[in-house]
């Protein structure tokens, strides 16, 4: 099950990057070309915050699972330090797409763009502590 689950949350990691991409793309080239917001956009946000969560759930779930079997712990990066970032990442994310939603219509590309900039951001550094490349 474990072996499963981490198989998982490493390929699900693809979609969770690729979602954040098209996000920040689309959003930066709504927010400079001075686009209106449209079901796309909604679309889009909400696809990518779904995604994301659904990554999170599944690290959640591995880190339970870890702390069963004993391997909480034996790495305090992978079990400490990259938990909370991906936690942080997800808290930007969610308070950044509700704010989206409450912006005038002319900020929300915005909002998004920034939100999606910042939660990418943060989930390099988690990723890259957890690689060792910081």
């Amino acid at each position: 099950m474990y072996n499963f689950l981490l198989m998982a949350h490493s390929g699900w990691r693809y979609l969770a990057l690729l979602a954040l991409a098209v996000a920040v793309i689309k959003y930066v080239l709504g927010w400079l070309g001075n686009g209106g917001w449209g079901k796309l956009d909604r679309q889009i946000g909400v696809i990518t915050t779904i995604v994301v969560d659904i990554q999170l759930l599944l690290g959640l779930i591995l880190w339970a699972i870890g702390a069963g079997m004993g391997l909480v712990g034996a790495n305090i990066t992978r079990t400490v330090e990259h938990p909370v970032w991906m936690l942080i990442a997800i808290v930007v994310m969610h308070m950044g797409w509700s704010r989206t939603k409450k912006a005038a219509d002319g900020a929300k590309a915005r909002t998004a763009a920034i939100t999606f900039i910042a939660t990418g951001l943060l989930v390099a550094v988690g990723v890259a502590r957890i690689t060792g490349m910081m």
